[in-house]
């Protein structure tokens, strides 16, 4: 019966991909796959951690952090089947309640506020060419407005369902010139 439950749970599931299952990652050292079926995941070893995972990034002369809230990966970059799209332009972190996002990298808050199908979202410019994007929050951090400047691993948001989430997660995405590229791999 358990196993029928958490099939249907599964096909139920649109837009941002989400996994009914509690993160088990450390904080921001290695990163898991969440247990259960993630079509797009990327590579893990034997214990479900993401092979290969750096947790900070070189991108174009910034520093970012590849997974900016303790959580598992639900839903990975690139094409997928079912939900929202066929391919997801971002990285899920599913954080089952809310947890606190902090920013990827040092920057200036671009927006914040709601935009379609990602619900509420910060938006954080790290140089001319880079940004990183952070959607589904429950609720924005203290003084997070546009213009505000952050620091990497500054309190900014708290995860959530907002726009087309069905369960608590975070989207997050690197932006290089307006273009979505994989978090995961993306940089030195």
């Amino acid at each position: 019966m358990r196993n029928v439950a958490l099939t249907v749970l599964a096909l139920s599931l649109a837009a941002c991909a989400t996994a009914p299952a509690p993160p088990e990652s450390g904080r921001f050292g290695a990163l898991r796959v969440c247990p259960g079926s993630v079509a797009n995941a990327p590579a893990t070893d034997r214990s479900g951690r993401v092979r290969g995972f750096e947790p900070v990034a070189r991108v174009g002369g910034a520093s970012l952090l590849r997974a900016p809230v303790e959580g598992c990966v639900s839903s990975g970059f690139g094409p997928r089947r079912g939900g929202a799209s066929s391919f997801h332009e971002g990285l899920d972190l599913y954080t089952g309640a809310p947890r606190t996002i902090v920013a990827g990298g040092d920057g200036v808050v671009d927006f914040v506020g709601s935009q379609r199908g990602y619900g509420r979202t910060i938006v954080i410019r790290h140089n001319r060419n880079i940004k990183t994007r952070y959607a589904h929050l429950s609720s924005y951090g203290r003084n997070i407005r546009e213009g505000a400047r952050v620091r990497r691993g500054d309190p900014i948001g708290r995860t959530g369902d907002s726009g087309n989430a069905t369960a608590v997660h975070l989207h997050y995405e690197f932006l290089i010139r307006g273009r979505p590229v994989n978090p995961l791999t993306f940089g030195d």
